[in-house]
């Protein structure tokens, strides 16, 4: 999206669409619907965001939200909106109202590209950064007017916002991250229950070119054992942990931010002599990439032999034992 397409913004047209369409009689924090997307074309004014992102901002509810169900409009009738605001404009209230949220969000801040997933097709894509600095400045114009005028809604979701605003900084204006700070810093403090305590690691998940291949090796020389759960999906279980499989490019969501076969490092435990692990390798046809070696374990030294699966994800056979140690690689 790029600016100078389509019609330009016309703030009469705009308002003037909004209530027709009912938005001055739909309740919302702080009044109507309506005065709550005035409330947003203000900050976003005051924020020195460009006109279209700035009328995006004010028609932004019109699809529903993934926070907010109710539309002015159905997605099928796009034109509609773009012949008032303007191709980009309404190209911006599409993505922002498509947004899966628990998708995008974890993303933020943290992971690049951000892949966005469009709640209503299922179709995944990667916007532009002047659309990805725009929706996120309609997200934050949305959500402080909305915590401004619902206390009980800003004491649940402030902290949360507050941290999404933070580790999203490269992406808002100046002003913006000011405004976040004084309307949600005080919901920033540490939480003073108990920290979490992980005990143990339940599975991994590994993306795999094939998974029956997978299985077939994992069974054949490390003594797995193939298990199918849910819809179809496949993983392999040994003592008390499990390995889940993931197609390449068919991975269920959640998901890795960049998942690709070849590129997990993972040390198994045995108990079985290493003398016995190399006859055993051999007589299954495993090259061995490097040992025994002597490595530091989780809980003391550990001898370790290197092997490769059919993907290349390098897999470290280890058995503990009362040897010096080195850092483990």
């Amino acid at each position: 999206m790029t600016d100078g397409r389509g019609t330009a913004p016309s703030w009469s047209r705009a308002e003037a669409f909004l209530h027709g369409r009912g938005a001055a009689r739909m309740p919302h924090p702080g009044g109507t619907l309506l005065e709550h997307l005035g409330r947003v074309r203000d900050l976003l004014a005051e924020w020195g965001a460009d006109p279209s992102t700035q009328i995006a901002g004010l028609c932004h509810a019109t699809y529903g939200t993934d926070g907010f169900d109710e539309s002015l409009l159905p997605v099928t009738e796009r034109a509609v909106l773009a012949e008032v605001i303007g191709d980009r404009a309404e190209a911006l209230v599409y993505l922002y109202a498509s947004c899966d949220r628990g998708v995008v969000y974890p993303q933020l801040g943290g992971v690049e590209p951000v892949v966005f997933r469009d709640r209503f097709t299922g179709t995944e894509h990667a916007p532009e950064e002047a659309d990805l600095r725009a929706f996120m400045e309609i997200t934050a114009a949305n959500e402080l007017d909305v915590m401004a005028h619902n206390a009980e809604l800003a004491a649940r979701h402030g902290a949360q916002l507050h941290r999404l605003f933070t580790r999203s900084g490269d992406l808002l204006s100046r002003a913006a991250q000011e405004a976040g700070d004084r309307q949600l810093g005080q919901y920033a403090s540490v939480p003073s229950g108990p920290p979490v305590r992980i005990t143990g690691i339940d599975h991994v998940v590994l993306t795999v070119a094939d998974v029956e291949r997978t299985v077939a090796f994992y069974q054949r020389v490390l003594g797995m054992q193939p298990v199918s759960f849910g819809q179809g999906r496949r993983a392999l279980t040994f003592g008390s942990s499990k390995i889940n499989l993931h197609e390449a490019g068919r991975e269920p969501l959640p998901r890795a931010a960049r998942p690709t076969p070849g590129s997990a490092d993972v040390c198994l435990v045995t108990e079985l002599p290493q003398k016995q692990v190399l006859d055993h390798l051999a007589a299954c046809g495993v090259p061995v990439e490097e040992g025994p070696v002597p490595r530091t374990g989780a809980t003391g030294p550990i001898t370790s032999t290197y092997v490769r699966d059919p993907d290349g994800n390098l897999i470290e056979i280890s058995t503990y034992d009362t040897s010096a140690a080195e850092p483990c690689d």
